[in-house]
């Protein structure tokens, strides 16, 4: 038996579509909304938003103080005398006091606070097991989740460490003698590359350590431990970077003394015996008696001039690295098994 079918409208066509000439397609965007990144950039972006407020926040309320520092000075004790002791000892005193140890910390908090969370959390909330259902590969996910928060730490400490070498080098170190020599306390670590340095090395370092441990307050914890450990390190090291530069002698009235270059790093030095032999200031501190060599025989020192910091800076950013490169690898390596 057949049934019959009431004739009806027909359906209409559906809506023609051209890929990319849409103003909602993704080939094209509409002039009314704003640029966003797509795929794993923005889900990275959006992963990293509060790292990215909170650094951002510092680094520029960081950049606010030393401005204010800086003109609040000049204002009120250059206005009276531009050379004044007054004004000399207290810009000195903003910067070794607060602005370097503050520089100095900052790598540790953004290993512990950015670094260690970025993977270790991912493990607490079990979500890096979507790595094994999308459609790009784990490394590839791991190398946009790392280079978000590496691009903002490299932008935000770079304006910061700018900011801060160009003031020590206007308020410091220009005057004469330099009160705040380059190489002297935590003025090295605070300058030039080494903050940028510092924190993509203690970024990467954190990345690691949260991969391993896989919990967020040990990872933190582990990343604060290392880092401190490794700017000790290499600052114990560090004067071997570079060959040692010999002191130009000088005779005075009294004595064969050396010329100290403005701002340089006196490594060691001592006094040269008639038999050519070289006795360092340490053995005499040690209870030798070396109070006549003063007046008797010249004195000689080694030294790494002023320099000596940009390319020593250059050495110590290549070390580091290095060594995140190596952590890096690892971390790779262990996200590609995670995801099998």
């Amino acid at each position: 038996m057949s049934t019959a079918r009431l004739p009806g409208p027909a359906p209409a066509p559906a809506p023609a579509t051209t890929v990319g000439t849409g103003a909602d397609s993704p080939g094209r965007r509409s002039p009314l909304r704003p640029f966003r990144p797509s795929g794993l950039t923005w889900l990275a972006w959006r992963q990293s938003r509060t790292a990215a407020r909170t650094l951002g926040g510092t680094v520029l309320l960081a950049v606010l103080v030393l401005l204010v520092g800086h003109f609040a000075f000049r204002s009120t004790l250059g206005a009276i005398d531009p050379d004044s002791a007054l004004l000399q000892v207290s810009l000195l005193s903003h910067f070794t006091d607060r602005v370097e140890p503050a520089i100095f910390v900052l790598p540790v908090l953004i290993g512990m606070f950015v670094g260690a969370p970025l993977l270790s959390q991912e493990h607490e909330q079990g979500t890096i097991r979507l790595v094994r259902v999308q459609s790009v590969s784990p490394t590839r996910w791991l190398a946009t989740r790392l280079a978000v928060p590496a691009l903002l730490v490299l932008v935000s400490v770079g304006v910061l460490a700018a900011v801060s070498t160009s003031l020590w080098y206007w308020d410091v170190y220009r005057l004469s003698p330099p009160l705040d020599p380059a190489f002297q306390g935590l003025t090295y670590p605070a300058l030039g590359l080494a903050p940028v340095a510092w924190s993509l090395y203690a970024l990467a370092v954190g990345a690691a350590i949260g991969q391993f441990l896989r919990r967020t307050v040990p990872s933190a914890l582990a990343t604060g431990v290392a880092v401190g450990l490794s700017q000790l390190l290499v600052h114990a090291v560090r004067v071997h970077f570079l060959p040692l530069v010999d002191a130009a002698p000088w005779r005075t009235s009294w004595s064969m003394q050396f010329v100290q270059p403005a701002g340089s790093w006196v490594v060691e030095g001592g006094y040269v015996l008639p038999d050519g032999s070289r006795v360092a200031n340490t053995v005499c501190l040690a209870g030798m008696d070396c109070n006549g060599y003063t007046s008797s025989y010249p004195a000689w020192a080694r030294v790494h001039p002023v320099s000596h910091l940009f390319p020593m800076q250059l050495v110590e950013t290549a070390l580091l690295a290095a060594v995140a490169g190596a952590a890096l690898y690892l971390t790779f390596r262990r996200v590609a098994r995670t995801a099998l």
